[in-house]
C-alpha cells in the first residue's frame, strides 16, 4: 500500500525530473557560468582545450573576455546536452566543439535558447547518401531531432570563415527555426521577426529562382527554407556584403537573432 509520504516523495521526484529535462541547459549553464563548477562535467584539459579550440574560431576572437566566458560555457552546456555519434569517424572533442560553437555563434545574444530541437547529432567523415531524399547530402536536419553532418565540410566552413558557405550554421539555422515551432501556427517574437525577414526576402528569392540574382548562392533556390539557411551563412560570414546589397534582409536577421554581426566592439550587441 503506498503511503501518502511515499506519493508524496513519487510525486515531488517526477516534478524535479521533469523540471531538469525541460530546464537542463540552463540548469548546466547556471551551475559553470555563475559557480564555476567546470570541474564537475570536464576536466581540466578537456577546458583548457575548448578554450584553445575556441580561440581559432574568429566570430570568438572578436568577443571580450566577458564575452569570451559566455561563449565557451554555452559551448560546454550544448556538448554535455547533446547526443554525439560518429558513423564511419572516430568522435573526437574537436568535432563536438566546432558543432556546438556554430550553435552558440547563432544563439549567443538569445538568453536561454538552446536549440532543444536536436537532440542527436551524426558525424560523418565528407558528404554521405541520404535514404530520406535520396541524394548525396553534406548536412541534414529532420523533424524528429536529428542532425547529420560531413565533418570534412563542416571544418571547410571554418577554414574559410569570410566565403559566405558555414556547413554547421547552414543547419543548424534549419534547427533554430524547427525548435520556435513557427510552422505549427506558435507565435512569438522570433517567428514574428522570421515572418518579417521573410517579406523582406522574398523579391531576392524570387530572383535567385528566375536566374537573376548572384549574391546568393544558387542552392538558395531549392526552396524558401533553403534560401533561410544560405541567408544566415551570410549574415555571419559577409555581414559588411548583406549589409551593403540587402540592408532589409539585414537587419531583419539582427532582429531574429538580437544580434548585430559588424558590432564587434560590443560583443555584437544589436
Amino acid at each position: 500500500m503506498v503511503t501518502a509520504v511515499g506519493l508524496f516523495g513519487l510525486l515531488a521526484f517526477l516534478v524535479l525530473y521533469v523540471v531538469y529535462f525541460v530546464y537542463r541547459d540552463m540548469i548546466y549553464f547556471f551551475l559553470l557560468h555563475y559557480f564555476g563548477l567546470d570541474g564537475l562535467f570536464i576536466t581540466h584539459s578537456q577546458q583548457q582545450f575548448i578554450l584553445s579550440e575556441l580561440e581559432k574560431i574568429i566570430y570568438y576572437q572578436n568577443l571580450s573576455k566577458v564575452g569570451k566566458n559566455y561563449f565557451y560555457h554555452r559551448t560546454v552546456v550544448f556538448i554535455l546536452n547533446k547526443h554525439f555519434f560518429g558513423d564511419g569517424i572516430k568522435l573526437s572533442d574537436e568535432i563536438k566543439i566546432y558543432i556546438s560553437a556554430c550553435t552558440v555563434q547563432l544563439t549567443f545574444r538569445i538568453r536561454g535558447f538552446y536549440i532543444e530541437h536536436i537532440q542527436l547529432i551524426r558525424v560523418f567523415p565528407k558528404a554521405m547518401w541520404s535514404q530520406l531524399v535520396q541524394h548525396e547530402v553534406k548536412g541534414l536536419t529532420t523533424g524528429g531531432g536529428v542532425m547529420w553532418l560531413s565533418w570534412e565540410d563542416l571544418k571547410k566552413g571554418f577554414e574559410f570563415p569570410q566565403d559566405g558557405i558555414n556547413l554547421g550554421i547552414h543547419e543548424m539555422a534549419h534547427a533554430f527555426k524547427l525548435s520556435l515551432g513557427c510552422e505549427k501556427g506558435f507565435t512569438n517574437r522570433f517567428c514574428n521577426a522570421i515572418e518579417i525577414w521573410r517579406r523582406n526576402s522574398s523579391a531576392a528569392f524570387k530572383r535567385l529562382q528566375n536566374g537573376e540574382e548572384n549574391f546568393f548562392r544558387s542552392y538558395g533556390a531549392t526552396n524558401m527554407e533553403e534560401f533561410w539557411a544560405v541567408s544566415v551563412e551570410v549574415f555571419f560570414e559577409q555581414p559588411d556584403k548583406l549589409l551593403l546589397q540587402y540592408p532589409e534582409i539585414y537587419f531583419s536577421l539582427c532582429k531574429v537573432f538580437n544580434q548585430n554581426p559588424l558590432n564587434i566592439d560590443s560583443d555584437y550587441r544589436n
